[in-house]
């Protein structure tokens, strides 16, 4: 335990939510209740309008996910009024809305500031208690550094003691402190070409829509996780694939994370349809395999952290990063190293419809089966001029490239012009 000499403490100190929690949660409730009022309202009669939501489950679920927001604000709304953080010599007194919880010191594992917030680690919970929302820290502060180890200090220091006896990394703290900083001024590079790459790939692909501007970044988007895995491979222990404040290691994490959700991301945002099952094919065993590297390399780190359900959310967090990067990967080689010509078929339109998304008005058009495609209707995102020109029952030329991987995709779709 550490011991604050220097500070005179009362017999206990309670602290109120901050005034900025309160009045910022007093400000946003109703206007995000308003907001989220108004678009229920405007799903609604998109579908009695006949304009989309034409899935009743989907329907059901976006309407009672915008009513669980405006729970989950009023909920925080009367948290912030009420809640109180007591301590004293025998632990931490919490009061939220629905009751009082009491904490000793000797079931709280211990603290840790994360991103200038203090998180403690009860002994019986699965999350840490965030005490960064109460008035002041200062004090606050001092309180829990009187009576809780610092796991964060703990950990580094456990972490230079593994420098120390890591010759690999050289005889001297000299050479070692060379070593890593060699491995990071690789690694910063790689993860900033990452984070400029994801940027750049997601405006095109909500605004300018650049095909050569895709190919770059999705061509730097793939080699970037690779880059890093492949980094941790070859300096085990000494490259990592997680991040940690105040860590000597170079670090990989967040590279992966920006360049793999943004090749998703774009990915999935691209108008063009893919046919038949080959996608998921090669897909299942490339996101497989990238995360059982990666989970081979950081399995030690990662049972680390001791609790069963910080393990289980890391290991899922490494198969939702791998699934989108190989997804991605799939995706953009198999159209944009795609050499094909096109083989053209017709087919007739059997339905239309328009989605609302994030990113505007999705446009969609369900043709009946032809010579490329499989056996049953597929439904082909088209550009919002093409939809215009549609209509239920109009013949329409398709356009499909055998793809660079084998995985047919349609390259365009033109309305057939009504004879004359």
């Amino acid at each position: 335990m550490s011991a604050s000499t220097d500070i005179a403490f009362p017999a206990q100190s309670t602290f109120a939510a901050a005034r900025w929690l309160k009045s910022m949660f007093a400000l946003l409730t109703p206007v995000f209740a308003a907001g989220f009022g108004w678009g229920a309202w405007e799903i609604v009669q998109d579908r009695l309008a006949g304009k989309g939501w034409d899935n009743l489950w989907l329907f059901a679920f976006i309407l009672a996910t915008l009513a669980g927001l405006v729970l989950l604000f009023v909920f925080a709304l009367a948290w912030a009024l009420r809640a109180h953080l007591t301590l004293n010599p025998q632990g931490i007194v919490l009061r939220g809305i629905f009751g009082t919880r009491k904490l000793p010191w000797d079931r709280i594992e211990g603290y840790r500031w994360q991103n200038r917030q203090l998180f403690v680690y009860p002994l019986e919970d699965r999350w840490p208690m965030n005490l960064s929302h109460y008035e002041n820290q200062g004090l606050l502060g001092a309180w829990i550094h009187r009576h809780l180890p610092d796991l964060q200090a703990n950990e580094l220091a456990e972490e230079a003691r593994k420098i120390r006896e890591d010759h690999e990394l050289g005889w001297t703290g000299e050479e070692m402190a060379a070593r890593l900083g060699k491995l990071r001024r690789i690694a910063r590079p790689i993860n900033w070409t990452g984070y400029a790459a994801a940027a750049v790939a997601g405006l095109n692909a909500l605004i300018f829509e650049q095909r050569m501007v895709q190919l770059v970044t999705a061509t730097l988007l793939i080699l970037v996780p690779a880059a890093l895995l492949l980094l941790a491979a070859q300096y085990r222990n000494q490259f990592r694939l997680d991040t940690k404040e105040g860590s000597p290691y170079p670090e990989g994490l967040t590279g992966i994370l920006a360049s793999s959700l943004a090749l998703g991301l774009i990915s999935l945002l691209d108008p063009h349809t893919l046919l038949g099952e080959r996608f998921t094919l090669w897909t299942v065993p490339l996101a497989g395999a990238s995360a059982g590297l990666w989970l081979t390399l950081e399995w030690e780190h990662i049972l680390a952290q001791g609790r069963t359900l910080h393990i289980l959310i890391h290991v899922l967090m490494i198969f939702f990063l791998s699934g989108f990067w190989a997804g991605g990967s799939i995706y953009q080689i198999n159209k944009h190293a795609d050499v094909s010509e096109p083989v053209w078929g017709s087919t007739r339109v059997i339905r239309l419809r328009e989605t609302k998304q994030r990113t505007g008005t999705a446009y969609h058009a369900e043709v009946a089966p032809w010579s490329a495609s499989p056996a049953a209707p597929v439904e082909l995102d088209v550009s919002r001029e093409t939809y215009g020109s549609l209509r239920v029952g109009a013949t329409v030329d398709i356009g499909v490239r055998s793809g660079a991987l084998e995985i047919p995709w349609v390259d365009e779709v033109r309305p057939r012009p009504p004879p004359k």
